[in-house]
């Protein structure tokens, strides 16, 4: 069989392909639509029989900047969840733009009244009103042609930027009356070299000119001193907003070429929307470099559609949308947000490594993203603080916020260290992406005081300890941020194998805030005896009502009561450990999991190819809010004042999820020393008792609901009772299970019992029943319930199989080794 020839790194990308870079070979793998360039024999899987690889053996080669496959199902996930988040994120700026758009008109309009009446309207806020009210052009009430006013542009593609030059327009002086040049030419470069472009005429006082960029006509008289007024002129224009138009014309220098800052300008409003993202400036993030080639002529590159006549068309509004790689290693998220999220703006993606930006920039070459990509060399945490404070110098009228709409943070380890500076270089409503891989100290108790400087909680121990490390770590960024004003929201929080995966927007709104103490709980844990656990939480929201009725309502922040329980447990008399304080609102928002989830669904299988076990743990996380109180509203449709509905709504505030952990049967069976009962045989129990019952996304086997422990341990008493006796002497006095069954029901409560058993079992209560609802209210009395073990009521609905918990797709499966390289 006839070896592979490399080809150059130009080539079309293709999986398997050998690519020849810099007197180098690699092989091309694929994932998603992006290609991965790795040295040929790169291990993807862990071999701990495996040696060190000695120097010039070529049958496996160690790896500096990994590509681990297994993490797939992360990148799959996060662009699913990216995505889903900046489609409303950019239908919100879109909306915000229109809106911007027609209130300055309206403001301007209003002005012109103003003058009006006090009769000093000019001839030119006349015609001004009347192009508003679209009764006639500006141009046709002159009675010029655009042609006269405005020279046409000498070479297609060129930015036909103009604008009234002046002392604050490159220094020239105004000409004096009637001795003015008509028009003036100005220098741009392009691709064929140096060609002179009609600037824009000098007006004489009183005189209307033309300002044009980009297809936004602008007018500008006069004042009655001879020169005009910028400041004046820039109030006219749409204020700086997402997207709203800026008068990026008057920022033209005097050879008519846009000044970097101007055109960053032009691009944060919507008009250079397209434009390549700018290097960072601060001395503290070390080298960066544009993968993209330099655009010179700017409109040319970005595709600027032109006239008949060679003057811009009006483009349709792009939101900007910024994301940041910041620990970018080979540049593979980077990659697949390029090629995956259409309406992306920018990508910068950064590593600290100089051998990792190397290889992102080859990536970047190879994959044609040379201009969505822009590669930085530094530290994570100083890139996102100088984008969060930029340097003097670069503020001004002209000034360009760095901030990101889209953080990512996935860093071998703990993300701890960088969630400050992710959260203030965040824009507002932006989203930030957290994975933390040290399960061994936030679902742990082993290094507790390691939990405790990382996070500022301690941990839980028992087997829902991952969803209280999950807790732990949204608390600790929750905490972070309200130092600020910062209000997060969890909108998706997933324990997966080894690690956590959060997804969290993050809003200015110090009235939110307010809300934080109320969600923050610590948890008091029976670990060493039965395992229950009891939420304490810190604050408490008092919803005020008054004697009218009103969709509006005040809330009385204060100090909750405590303790929640005893320093015994009360059913099997062992101590009590105290966790956290860690997050005690919702996990997920139900509309944006819905969203990603029926985004998944119509993926491409080649593309997101962990799709089955994406659809299968977003379906059982939307189900763990089932029981959260007022779920069913929390999340409910909202309407916008235009009337349009919100994508991805927002949980309300005040929303605390009362029952925040899970039980699992077998481990509660092991406390008694019985036979487990099955999983659909507790939650039938649960539900026909009048509770809600679901399983949990983090562990197999697990039931969540919202019974109390004194319902729970009922009902396990009762399986014993009924179902599964526990051999004599199997439970020595003194032991937790001997506690709790100290509490079983008497002989003559069992003759009452079994006859109320047998009553209800008469009663059709399972047709058609397959939802975690409960078939019946909550009794008034927890520890004398009628418990009958319902498995057809247990049952989850039936439908399509779904992957819901991953099993070791091989053996010796696992994270692998950290990374090694030199900064």
């Amino acid at each position: 069989m006839a070896t592979q020839a490399p080809v150059p790194i130009s080539s079309s990308p293709a999986a398997g392909q050998l690519v020849s870079h810099e007197g180098k070979t690699y092989d091309t793998i694929r994932e998603g639509r992006a290609y991965i360039l790795t040295p040929p024999n790169t291990r993807t899987s862990v071999n701990p029989a495996a040696r060190k690889v000695k120097a010039g053996d070529a049958a496996e080669t160690a790896q500096n900047v990994f590509y681990n496959p297994i993490q797939q199902f992360n990148r799959d996930l996060s662009v699913l969840a990216i995505k889903a988040f900046g489609e409303d994120l950019c239908e919100k700026r879109s909306l915000r733009a229109g809106s911007g758009k027609q209130q300055a008109k309206q403001q301007a309009k209003k002005e012109r009244k103003q003058k009006r009446k006090a009769g000093q309207v000019t001839g030119a806020d006349e015609e001004g009103d009347r192009s508003v009210d679209g009764k006639r052009d500006a141009q046709q009430a002159e009675g010029r042609d655009e042609e006269e006013m405005v020279g046409k542009p000498s070479q297609e593609g060129v930015d036909a930027a103009e604008s009234v030059a002046g002392p604050a327009n490159g220094g020239e002086e105004q000409p004096a009356r009637g001795g003015a040049p008509k028009q003036a030419a100005a220098v741009v470069d392009s691709a064929e070299g140096v060609e002179a472009v009609p600037h824009l005429e000098y007006a004489a006082p009183g005189e209307l000119t033309l300002a044009e960029s980009r297809g936004t006509k602008r007018k500008a008289t006069a004042s009655s001193n001879g020169h005009d007024n910028a400041n004046e002129r820039a109030v006219k224009m749409l204020k700086v907003g997402h997207g709203a138009a800026a008068p990026a014309s008057e920022q033209l220098a005097s050879n008519g070429k846009l000044e970097p800052q101007a055109a960053e300008g032009a691009m944060k409003d919507g008009i250079l929307d397209d434009e390549a993202p700018s290097p960072l400036e601060d001395a503290t993030t070390g080298h960066t470099d544009v993968a993209g080639p330099a655009n010179e002529a700017g409109n040319a590159e970005q595709g600027q559609d032109l006239d008949t006549k060679g003057t811009a068309t009006q483009q349709s509004f792009k939101p900007k949308f910024r994301i940041l790689d910041a620990l970018s290693a080979t540049g593979l998220r980077a990659l697949r947000y390029g090629h995956e999220i259409p309406f992306v703006t920018s990508i910068t993606a950064n590593d600290m490594d100089r051998n990792a930006t190397k290889s992102i920039r080859t990536n970047a070459q190879h994959n044609k993203l040379e201009h969505l990509i822009s590669v930085n060399t530094g530290n994570a945490m100083g890139v996102m603080y100088s984008a969060a404070f930029p340097a003097a110098s670069s503020h001004g009228p002209t000034h360009v916020s760095g901030k990101y709409d889209v953080i990512d943070l996935d860093p071998y380890g703990t993300a701890a260290p960088f969630i400050d500076s992710a959260l203030q270089a965040l824009n507002d409503g932006g989203l930030l992406c957290v994975t933390c891989t040290d399960s061994g100290v936030f679902a742990s108790c082993g290094y507790s005081e390691k939990t405790f400087s990382l996070y500022g909680g301690m941990p839980i121990k028992g087997p829902h300890s991952h969803e209280g490390g999950l807790r732990l770590i949204i608390n600790s960024v929750a905490s972070t941020a309200a130092k600020y004003g910062l209000a997060i929201e969890p909108l998706l929080s997933l324990s997966i194998d080894f690690y956590v995966r959060i997804f969290i927007r993050v809003s200015k709104s110090p009235a939110d805030v307010k809300f934080l103490a109320g969600k923050t709980m610590l948890v008091y844990g029976c670990d060493n005896g039965c395992g229950a656990w009891y939420p304490q939480m810190i604050g408490r929201d008092t919803r005020q009502t008054g004697k009218k009725e009103s969709t509006v309502f005040n809330f009385k922040h204060s100090i909750a009561q405590g303790p929640s329980v005893d320093r015994l447990c009360e059913h099997c008399k062992s101590k009590m450990h105290v966790a956290g304080p860690m997050w005690a609102g919702p996990l997920h928002n139900a509309a944006f999991v819905e969203k990603v989830l029926t985004d998944a669904r119509a993926a491409d299988i080649e593309v997101y190819q962990t799709k089955p076990r994406i659809e299968g743990m977003l379906d059982t996380a939307l189900e763990e809010l089932v029981v959260i109180d007022g779920a069913d509203k929390a999340w409910r449709d909202t309407l916008r004042k235009d009337g349009t509905r919100e994508m991805i709504p927002k949980t309300p505030p005040e929303t605390v999820d009362q029952h925040p952990f899970f039980f699992i049967p077998s481990a509660l069976s092991k406390v008694i020393h019985c036979i487990a009962p099955p999983e659909a045989a507790v939650k039938g129990a649960l539900r026909h008792a009048g509770y809600r019952a679901t399983r949990s996304h983090c562990k197999p086997g697990s039931i969540k609901t919202d019974a109390p422990w004194t319902v729970i341990w009922e009902v396990m008493r009762e399986w014993v009772r009924q179902k599964q006796p526990i051999k004599e002497g199997a439970l020595k006095p003194g032991l937790a299970g001997w506690h709790i069954m100290q509490a079983a029901r008497k002989p003559e409560e069992e003759q009452n019992g079994a006859e109320n058993g047998e009553a209800d079992m008469e009663k059709e209560v399972t047709e058609g029943i397959a939802e975690a609802a409960p078939a019946s209210p909550p009794p008034s009395d927890d520890k004398r319930i009628n418990v009958v073990f319902d498995e057809a009521l247990g049952k989850d609905k039936t439908g399509k199989r779904l992957v819901r918990y991953q099993q070791n797709p091989r053996e010796n499966w696992g994270p692998m080794a950290r990374a090694k390289g030199n900064a």
